[in-house]
């Protein structure tokens, strides 16, 4: 079964709130209003019969037999004047009536059965029962004599019980119709009343405004920055755990003081600023929060100068090529002081020698890199040639390499970081092991289209229930959440709507990435 959404959740408690005390008021009232019909029916019978057994021209008529019908007029006179009265039949004490709506039974017996125990005592009484006219409510009443007080008669005052039966129902059809103006209207203020909630609630149930409300908790508290959100006179609504935990020693009230001029002006915009807090740098990025002209708040999002600078070094790869520099500062120092020492040793053919054998191994090395035209890529792969130098790791670059662009671009960047990462991440699968001849081989080459690369080491293996997750950003095979660098890479293929495949066999684990420009 369909499940009520709020707005009909609403609208059903709201018909129910309303048809509950609706329907018990209805079936009161309509008993009290059948229960006061018939009273006062049974009032007006006995009204009507009183008066007319109280009659002193009937009586006296009556008292003398006459049969002029003087009786009939008087009773016809009568039955006009009273209300709800839709026979009177006067009787002698034999029961020969002296007045009927029907007039040929005037003259007859009375057929129908009479208490005449309770007549000939002068108590009256009501009776139902079927007559020549059909079913009559009525009542009857004796008729005394004027002067000796006997009782000479009767009088049977009636109303037909069909005239009772359909004034019930035009009372049934009556309140069944208000019943329907009432439900009618309270449809129309349940719908009404439902519109108005959902619309104060944005048009969300309270289940999705739960769900959003532990949704916006998780996310807000896994941030990477401290969060503190404003409302729109900038007093804090919220801090989240991670302002609490990193920040301790700072305040939100410190922060908001130092960014107070910035919010004053409540631009659309969002900014970037950078403030000094006991001797320490942070960047405070500002992020007003608008739907179309209204101000909702603000949102403050607090880092460090190092998470920033970290953050940048990751995204460009900077700490590569300076890695890269570092080695290659250190060989040159070291050459020299090979140089220095034959000189010192008065070994001057010696120092000729080596100079002439470094001169053509750097030729050597650049003449791997002359397809590589890129001066970024190059570099860069001149530092991990040269870090491997260091470690006793084999470079080897693929022969079948090459990259026409030569101009800074974003993809080449962005490839840059892709190959340092993953050559990063053969040399540390070296650190623990134990193998002699260490290897790592590239390949990259560009096309109009595309560009593929691939990196191949023979370091050690990744268990296969790894898999899955060696590009989850903290995940290493080391065990001390240093990994970020498969990451990273994931992150920039997936810019270029590239693929990244990773296989290993008994020798070689090697990582294929294809991006299309």
């Amino acid at each position: 079964m369909k499940r009520l959404n709020f707005k009909n959740k609403i609208m059903v408690w709201v018909l129910i709130i309303n048809l509950i005390p609706l329907i018990f008021s209805y079936a009161i009232f309509f008993n009290e209003k059948i229960k006061n019909d018939e009273n006062n029916i049974t009032k007006n019978l006995l009204e009507a019969a009183k008066v007319v057994s109280s009659s002193n021209e009937i009586r006296k008529n009556l008292q003398l037999s006459y049969k002029g019908g003087e009786i009939e007029k008087k009773v016809d006179s009568l039955t006009d004047i009273f209300r709800d009265i839709d026979i009177i039949v006067v009787a002698n004490i034999e029961g020969i009536k002296y007045s009927h709506l029907d007039k040929n039974q005037i003259g007859q017996k009375f057929v129908n059965p009479v208490q005449w125990d309770d007549i000939k005592k002068g108590e009256g009484y009501f009776s139902k029962m079927m007559g020549s006219m059909g079913i009559t409510f009525r009542r009857f009443e004796p008729i005394y004599d004027v002067n000796s007080k006997e009782v000479i008669g009767f009088v049977m005052v009636g109303k037909y019980y069909t005239a009772i039966s359909d004034m019930k129902k035009n009372t049934v059809v009556m309140l069944c119709l208000l019943f329907i103006e009432a439900f009618g209207l309270a449809f129309i203020l349940a719908i009404t009343f439902a519109n108005g909630v959902r619309k104060s609630l944005f048009g969300l149930d309270p289940e999705e405004i739960g769900r959003l409300y532990v949704e916006e908790r998780l996310i807000i508290d896994n941030l990477e920055s401290g969060l503190i959100a404003l409302n729109t006179k900038n007093e804090i609504l919220k801090v989240n755990s991670v302002f609490s935990k990193k920040y301790g020693k700072l305040s939100p009230k410190l922060i908001l003081e130092k960014v107070s001029i910035y919010l004053e002006k409540k631009e659309n915009t969002a900014r970037n600023i950078e403030v000094v807090i006991e001797d320490e740098y942070y960047y405070i990025k500002i992020l007003p929060i608008y739907n179309l002209s209204e101000y909702y708040g603000t949102i403050l999002l607090i880092k460090t100068k190092d998470d920033v600078n970290r953050y940048a070094r990751e995204i460009t790869g900077i700490d590569q090529l300076v890695d890269g520099m570092r080695a290659n500062i250190h060989e040159f120092k070291n050459r020299l002081h090979v140089i220095l020492g034959l000189i010192n040793l008065e070994k001057i053919d010696m120092a000729k020698k080596y100079i002439l054998e470094i001169q053509n191994l750097n030729e050597y090395d650049f003449k791997k890199f002359t397809n590589i035209k890129n001066s970024f890529l190059k570099a860069m792969l001149l530092g991990k040639d040269a870090i491997c130098k260091e470690r006793k790791i084999q470079f080897i670059i693929d022969s079948q390499s090459q990259v026409s662009t030569e101009n800074k671009s974003p993809i080449i960047e962005d490839i840059s970081t892709i190959i340092g990462n993953l050559i990063e991440n053969s040399m540390d699968s070296f650190k623990e092991t134990h193998i002699i001849e260490k290897i790592i081989k590239i390949k990259i080459i560009e096309t109009n289209k595309k560009i593929e690369l691939e990196v191949w080491d023979n370091g050690e293996k990744i268990p296969q229930e790894y898999f899955s997750k060696i590009y989850e950003r903290g995940f290493s095979t080391k065990g001390d959440l240093r990994g970020v660098g498969l990451s990273i890479v994931k992150n920039k293929i997936s810019l270029y709507n590239g693929t990244i495949e990773f296989e290993q066999n008994e020798k070689w684990k090697f990582f294929k990435v294809k991006v299309v420009k």
